[in-house]
């Protein structure tokens, strides 16, 4: 078949949709969110699909809508989808924000982001999209791109810092992902990280981890007593968060989901440089609060450049954790960009999980735990990072 790039609706939202012979890919225009990611013959989509009918961002209005989505994040939920983008902070608000109408995990997955370009041929299908984020002070491009005969979905982001004055660097890549993907005991993490710490504080009163607690993954402790081991999603009806310093393998770092009885297999691949971090935030039909209402499974593999989801001032005032800063920097008028990508890979039903992922011989490939066999596609290596001087397109002028 020929690539497609085309407006569509997903869920009666405004969309964009990606397709080759080998992936699907929708891309929502309000806040950028990506919203699936599907092999054409297997009907699961392991991001995460809200159990509540989402709305334009463009649409919100708290006195309507707070009776459906909730306060406070309530405007950020009713339009979350998936993968999300948290720009230029990762976290809830302080009280003077919330007066002042702020952004939960920022600007960027909250507001409608413009198409800048879109284009299918033989070769490709590209996507150019992105938004200002005027709060920040900085511009945000990305390019998403799929390619025939590979299931690889490939990430460019620039991101521009538009001040005369360095910024904070705070850019997590919110991947949420959701049933039927997600299941209690089955579904399985892996990453290369040794050292984890609990949440500060208890999340919820289902939490049963022992907070502010440093551990070997993936045994996190227990208020209980004993551990609880992180891989494995839990059959627990229970809301907790983690975070993790992850280990570059070479230059890079990566995360693998997998869910065997369903064949599936979801890897992202990234700069450890730019990205070291990666926060886990398990929600099993726990919280009770609106939109959630004890309905919703979610698991959070979310990695970037930030160490936990707190208030934006408690994140530059912490200091460092696990010997790493908790935040990047990116300097006046300049620009980072950061390439990385996302493989969906079929698997067998006794799948034991992933021991390493490496490019080999135009393949990426995901080696599983205590064998030879493999999950792979066809693939370009395309994760890197570089800070540069900004540009006058850069910044608008």
């Amino acid at each position: 078949m020929s690539l497609k790039c085309e407006a569509t609706s997903f869920r009666d939202r405004h969309a964009i949709c990606l397709e080759s012979d080998t992936l699907q890919v929708i891309a929502l225009t309000g806040c950028g969110h990506l919203a699936s990611l599907r092999l054409p013959d297997v009907d699961v989509n392991p991001l995460w699909e809200p159990p509540w009918p989402g709305i334009e961002p463009g649409t919100y209005d708290l006195q309507r809508h707070r009776d459906i989505y909730g306060p406070g994040e309530g405007r950020l939920l009713a339009s979350l989808a998936g993968h999300s983008l948290c720009l230029n902070h990762f976290g809830d608000l302080t009280e003077a924000e919330e007066e002042a109408d702020g952004y939960h995990h920022g600007e960027a997955s909250n507001l409608p982001w413009t198409v800048f370009e879109q284009q299918a041929d033989d070769r490709r299908a590209r996507l150019d999209y992105g938004l200002d984020l005027p709060d920040a002070g900085m511009r945000f491009v990305r390019t998403v791109e799929i390619r025939p005969g590979e299931s690889t979905l490939y990430f460019r982001e620039r991101t521009t810092n538009v001040k005369r004055i360095d910024s904070p660097f705070c850019c997590q890549q919110h991947v949420t992902l959701g049933p039927p993907f997600v299941q209690g005991g089955v579904t399985r993490l892996d990453f290369p990280v040794k050292k984890g710490m609990t949440n500060p504080a208890p999340v919820h009163s289902t939490d049963p981890l022992t907070p502010n607690q440093q551990f070997d993954w993936p045994l996190a402790p227990l208020q209980s007593g004993g551990t609880s081991d992180l891989s494995l999603y839990p059959q627990e009806h229970i809301l907790t968060c983690t975070t993790n310093l992850l280990e570059p393998v070479g230059d890079y770092a990566f995360t693998a989901v997998s869910n065997a009885q369903l064949g599936l297999l979801l890897v992202y691949c990234f700069p450890h440089e730019a990205f070291p971090w990666t926060t886990l935030w398990f929600e099993h039909e726990a919280s009770e609060i609106l939109p959630y209402n004890k309905r919703t499974t979610t698991w959070g593999v979310e990695f970037g450049s930030v160490a936990l989801a707190l208030r934006f001032i408690d994140t530059l005032k912490a200091g460092p954790l696990l010997g790493l800063p908790r935040f990047g920097t990116l300097p006046a008028r300049n620009r980072i960009e950061v390439n990385y990508q996302a493989h969906l890979l079929r698997i067998p039903p006794d799948w034991q999980g992933v021991e390493r992922v490496e490019h080999i011989d135009g393949e990426t490939v995901a080696w599983e735990r205590g064998s030879e066999r493999s999950a792979r596609t066809p693939s370009d290596w395309r994760v890197s990072t570089q800070m540069s001087t900004a540009s006058k397109e850069d910044l608008g002028n």
